[in-house]
């Protein structure tokens, strides 16, 4: 029997689930939730190699939107999929027909893993795309790693502060009680990625209580891909948050971010 709830998984790595946990597929389908994936690639060692897994996973977010699952598509280049032969003016037209695709909701998943000077050049040229996607209301969504947290983001942050215009459609992720703090006070908005490896559900009450008057700009995540995480599932059981909080971290925000109905 499908559920009635709500959720929008707002980062997932479908192609990776598909892959690795292929039952899961269900488990989304009768738990309600819809899912948003972002590109994330592994050992990818030439543009020719990226743009052939680009390609697969649109495919594949076609096959599963057309078998019943709810579901849409970033297409970027993650820092740790950067090939070595990649000149950032070739981004354009890597990323170009996948923005096309109205299962595509924008650009993602990009950012910085060391900051590194590769890492930063690449991440400038995505973020002059978003900026040229944003009258076709494309969205960017930015990634910070678990190593550095703080640093990392930091430096995201002084990269981003020129592109101030992309505030209302450019998501900073797996943002912690450390880090979240910066990305709202900078006008954009803030992912929250629900697991033991990430945020725990005490750290995300941490959240809400440090950030009331600004959980409007924030959504919740599991970043499901090779590992699989209930923990958004969880938390619209939880009974130790408002209703109205739960809704708006599992499903509301995410709704209005992305434009999905």
């Amino acid at each position: 029997m499908t559920s009635e709830k709500n959720i929008i998984d707002s980062h997932v790595h479908l192609d990776l689930i598909v892959r690795h946990h292929p039952y899961r597929i269900q488990w989304l389908k009768e738990n309600g939730c819809r899912v948003v994936s972002w590109s994330y690639f592994e050992e990818v060692d030439s543009v020719a190699q990226l743009q052939g897994c680009l390609k697969s996973k649109a495919e594949c977010i076609r096959q599963q939107s057309a078998a019943g699952l709810v579901c849409h598509y970033l297409a970027g280049i993650h820092p740790r999929s950067i090939p070595q032969d990649l000149r950032p003016e070739q981004i354009g037209s890597l990323l170009k027909s996948h923005l096309e695709d109205p299962l595509c909701r924008g650009i993602g998943e990009i950012g910085l893993e060391t900051g590194d000077a590769r890492e930063q050049e690449v991440f400038i040229a995505q973020l002059e795309l978003g900026r040229s996607q944003l009258r076709r209301g494309k969205i960017t969504g930015v990634h910070t790693p678990r190593s550095n947290k703080r640093s990392v983001t930091e430096t995201t942050l002084e990269i981003l502060a020129p592109f101030a215009d992309l505030s209302s459609s450019l998501v900073v992720d797996h943002c912690t009680v450390e880090t979240i703090g910066a990305v709202l006070d900078a006008g954009f908005w803030a992912g929250v990625t629900l697991s033991p490896a990430k945020t725990s559900m005490a750290e995300m009450k941490r959240i809400v209580s440090i950030c009331p008057d600004r959980i409007d700009r924030v959504m919740c995540n599991t970043d499901s891909g090779s590992a699989f995480f209930e923990d958004l599932v969880h938390l619209c059981g939880r009974r130790d948050l408002p209703e109205a909080i739960r809704v708006k971290l599992s499903y509301r925000n995410a709704a209005r971010f992305f434009a999905l109905p």
